[in-house]
C-alpha cells in the first residue's frame, strides 16, 4: 500500500496543469512503478491516468519514501498530436534505415 503524501502543489496556468512534488511511502515494498503511481494519483485527484505524467521518481538507498514529481493536465492529450509525433518517427525511422543500407553499398 503506497501513501501519498503531497509537498507541494502549484497550478501553472499558462500550460493549464497542475504540478506536483510528491512524497510516497511504500514501506516493505520497492519503488514503485510510473504506471503504478499515473493510477493512484489519477484516483486522487479525480482525472483519467492519461492526463497524468511522472517527470521522475527518486528513491535513496536505504529508505522507503520516495520522491515525485508529476504533471496533471486540466484535458486529456489530443490524439491528433500523438498521431502525429509517431508518424514523424516511422518517417525518421525509415530514412535512417534507408541511408544506412546505401552507406554499406
Amino acid at each position: 500500500m503506497m501513501e501519498i503524501k503531497v509537498l507541494e502543489e502549484k497550478e501553472n496556468l499558462f500550460f493549464k496543469r497542475k504540478e506536483l512534488k510528491v512524497e510516497i511511502g511504500h514501506a516493505g515494498l520497492p519503488t514503485p512503478k510510473k504506471d503504478e503511481v499515473i493510477t493512484e494519483l489519477a484516483k486522487k485527484y479525480s482525472v483519467d491516468p492519461t492526463q497524468v505524467t511522472i517527470d521522475y521518481i527518486l528513491t535513496k538507498s536505504g529508505t522507503t519514501s520516495s520522491l515525485v514529481k508529476a504533471k496533471i493536465l486540466e484535458e486529456k492529450p489530443k490524439e491528433e498530436k500523438l498521431e502525429k509525433k509517431e508518424e514523424k518517427s516511422e518517417e525518421v525511422k525509415g530514412e535512417k534505415a534507408e541511408t544506412q543500407t546505401s552507406e554499406s553499398k
